[in-house]
């Protein structure tokens, strides 16, 4: 039997595309996934597109000769989607434009368009947008993902600030689908992630007006499960307290001794009274864990270039959506922390209220499962006990499982764990997924993620 690898070697092939005997390929393959330790499989092709053209030429070519299709849309998702032996895989991360049109508030990005390349492009325009919380989180897989971004409290997950999308499908037709034109795959597209049956080249963004950013960092240092309850505590009554413009998000890190806790409290108001008058409740009642309190003003740029990425790592995430409060969370994590085998492997545990300004309709597919986001990042020197570290977030989540609502497909990983995936979705979710897949993709063009079927 042919190994579908070497089959494809005519030159016949569509433009950008390397074939495994081509120089670059093996960079080209690796770069498929945002980790420096990936998996071994071996596409086809790896097609680099640069246009919309491209990408409808890939697909066609992928229909005619039965290739299925992996897509990696903006390269900063762990879960290694984009990778499948034999696959063509295509990546758009080179489809970076942006466009602003300041009199309408909207913006048309491509998929490859970073969460920094846009808020620094929005920068000194008086709007803004719930980008990702690193700089490097391609704005593709974000949206597709449903996009748990900043300042969701007020704005709503990102993906609800998308007005359309333009996409080609299985049958490399190009098109624009929103509410009007195709209510249910407008829907569906936002919130399947690497499910949805076709590529987004670009979104039209609506924009909100740029608030005033600050923020109060404090920082903790607990030696056991029971400082870990303390500072929930402390965490779930401010919670309580703050308005939904404030986003309250705990990092949890392997320390010398213990675990080291920075709890970020990130205002966003309408001017300075207003932000400051958010932050007021962070003033009373810290843990007396905390040994330090930091307060700054920034912008969405400033926020993202503050936050370290993780570039030539070994990385690898999951993620659980929660209603249990920080002080039943925090102290279960607290063996899956002192067991971590690097000290660069973190726990962030947020909540948002979610109490939208204007949520559009039609909804969309995704929604956050509960108040609570707990998402495990396993990071590492590559070489360095790779299986083991692979295994970490899963384990360390393990002991919230009967307070566990859902998973946020964008953080979770569906090689070890593909059951997940029917649990990304409200009730009835992953229906509507594999029936729009059947309408758009019968011939099944688009290689459907781990536990789809």
């Amino acid at each position: 039997m042919t190994d579908p690898v070497l089959a494809h070697a005519g030159p016949s092939v569509p433009p950008g595309a390397l074939r495994p005997r081509d120089a670059g390929y093996e960079l080209a393959r690796r770069e498929l996934a945002v980790s420096a330790v990936v998996p071994g499989d071996r596409p086809a092709l790896v097609v680099r597109a640069h246009d919309a053209a491209d990408v409808a030429s890939a697909v066609r070519y992928a229909a005619r000769e039965a290739l299925p299709v992996t897509v990696r849309s903006g390269g900063h998702g762990t879960a290694f989607t984009a990778l499948a032996h034999g696959a063509l895989a295509l990546d758009v991360s080179a489809l970076d434009g942006v466009v602003v049109d300041l009199a309408a508030r909207t913006a048309r990005v491509g998929p490859g368009v970073t969460s920094l390349a846009l808020a620094q492009a929005l920068e000194g325009t008086g709007l803004a947008f719930p980008v990702g919380h690193q700089a490097g989180v391609g704005l593709g897989g974000f949206l597709l993902a449903g996009g748990n971004g900043w300042n969701q409290g007020a704005w709503g997950s990102a993906c609800e600030s998308v007005l359309d999308a333009e996409v080609v499908l299985a049958d490399g037709c190009r098109v624009v689908l929103d509410a009007a034109a195709d209510p249910e795959a407008f829907a569906v597209l936002r919130g399947a992630g690497p499910a949805f049956p076709g590529v987004v080249t670009s979104f039209r963004l609506r924009l909100w007006p740029e608030p005033v950013v600050r923020r109060r960092s404090v920082r903790m240092q607990v030696a056991d499960a029971t400082g870990l309850r303390a500072a929930g505590e402390w965490a779930d009554a401010l919670a309580a307290e703050v308005a939904p413009e404030v986003e309250l998000t705990l990092v949890l890190a392997p320390a010398r001794e213990g675990t080291g806790v920075v709890a970020s409290v990130t205002a966003f108001g309408r001017d300075d009274a207003h932000t400051d008058a958010l932050l007021e409740p962070v003033s009373g009642g810290l843990p007396a864990s905390t040994h330090a309190v930091v307060s700054s003003a920034t912008t969405f740029a400033g926020l993202l270039r503050a936050e370290p990425e993780r570039t030539g790592a070994g990385c690898v995430a999951q993620q659980a959506w929660s209603r249990a409060g920080y002080a039943d969370v925090l102290p279960r994590l607290a063996p899956g922390l002192a067991a971590a085998l690097s000290g660069a492997s973190s726990v962030l545990v947020s909540s948002a209220s979610y109490r939208r300004s204007a949520p559009p309709s039609p909804d969309p597919l995704h929604r956050p499962l509960g108040p609570l986001t707990v998402a495990a990042y396993a990071c590492w020197s590559p070489g360095e006990d790779d299986d083991a570290n692979l295994a970490w977030p899963t384990r360390t989540l393990a002991p919230l499982a009967d307070v566990t609502t859902g998973h946020y497909i964008g953080e979770s990983d569906l090689r070890r764990t593909p059951e997940r995936l029917a649990r990304c979705w409200p009730d009835g979710g992953i229906a509507r997924v594999r029936e729009l897949r059947r309408r758009l993709d019968p011939a099944g063009v688009f290689r459907p993620p781990p536990g789809l079927y």
